[in-house]
């Protein structure tokens, strides 16, 4: 399957508008700024299967503030400065789970961060796992999530190489 990797300039206004499209659609972040903060991103990676976009990751570029709020909720904010980028936007649809497909992105994803420091946050037990087998870290205490009330996000850190 076409793994496609690039700034989101390389990435044309129809593929960028579906990337968009498919990770507003997995209902784990605001669809309202998406639009703007996929163009701000380092890099987006998309996994096709021919027909249809299947798979999304991204490394992010949050605005400080953005990202020092993150820190600080989860009770460690001298992290941050370590940790500019931010993994984020992996989604799998579900017809495709369980076939490597997220650990794949996210491979790819840290190739893209190029040994900067990274950091990730989720709810997901799965996507705790494979943010563990890179090398994340827990770091900090859970906090509460503003998209899905009720659960709590956990805070994954890569230290820079």
């Amino acid at each position: 399957m076409p793994l496609r990797v690039g700034k989101p300039a390389d990435f044309t206004v129809d593929e960028r508008a579906t990337f968009v499209a498919f990770v507003a659609a997995a209902g784990e972040v605001d669809p309202v700024p998406l639009a703007g903060l996929i163009d701000r991103a380092r890099t987006l990676i998309a996994l096709d299967d021919g027909s249809a976009v299947i798979a999304t990751a991204a490394i992010k570029t949050p605005n400080a503030g953005y990202r020092t709020g993150v820190f600080a909720k989860a009770g460690v904010p001298l992290l941050a400065a370590a940790h500019p980028l931010e993994l984020g936007w992996v989604h799998v649809h579900p017809e495709h789970r369980r076939q490597g497909h997220a650990a794949r992105l996210v491979a790819e994803a840290l190739r893209a961060a190029e040994g900067s420091g990274v950091y990730a946050t989720t709810r997901s037990a799965a996507m705790r796992t494979i943010l563990e087998r890179v090398g994340f870290v827990v770091s900090g205490e859970p906090y509460a999530s503003v998209q899905a009330p009720g659960a709590a996000l956990t805070l994954h850190c890569l230290a820079p190489a």
